[in-house]
């Protein structure tokens, strides 16, 4: 399986969890950082920290709903496919 199959199957499996979880996901995939930092194990102040050290998953400026930050899940998931060892 390559990276990218790793990176899809990681989406596939993060966008069933939003939806599971009732989030709200935007018409390219993107979540709040609110809702990243949950399906990542992260607490909001940790997610938002890797961000702004440069650390963190792709994130956008341009939020929806109040949030400031946004997500693509495709981003999630191969920000943690590319932490594989």
């Amino acid at each position: 399986m390559t990276a990218d199959d790793r990176a899809a199957d990681t989406a596939q499996t993060l966008l069933a969890a939003a939806r599971d979880a009732g989030m709200v996901i935007t018409g390219d995939l993107r979540i709040k950082e609110c809702d990243a930092a949950v399906l990542l194990g992260y607490a909001p102040e940790t997610l938002a920290k890797k961000r702004t050290q440069g650390s963190g998953p792709v994130a956008y400026g341009r939020g929806f709903g109040g949030a400031r930050v946004s997500y693509r899940l495709d981003d999630l998931a191969r920000w943690i496919e590319a932490g594989r060892d």
